[in-house]
């Protein structure tokens, strides 16, 4: 199981990942089709979904053991 600050700054790195890919700028390079789809679309679906399975990576194992309360007194 990742320490919590691993797993915080994957989940950071994954962010500035995001904010970089997903910036404009970086949107602006890709024009023209491939087989009739727009490369643009293209590309957003596959940063989204390799976003997704980053994070799914990065939280896995996660799930903190959940606790029954016991009786009160």
């Amino acid at each position: 199981m990742l320490r919590r600050t691993a797993r915080r700054d994957r989940l950071a790195g994954l962010f500035a990942a995001g904010v970089v890919l997903l910036n404009p700028p970086i949107l602006n390079l890709f024009g023209g089709t491939i087989a009739g789809w727009p490369i643009l679309f293209l590309y957003l679906f596959l940063i989204w979904a390799l976003l997704i399975a980053g994070m799914a990576f990065a939280m896995r194992g996660s799930a903190a053991p959940v606790e029954k309360p016991g009786p009160r007194s």
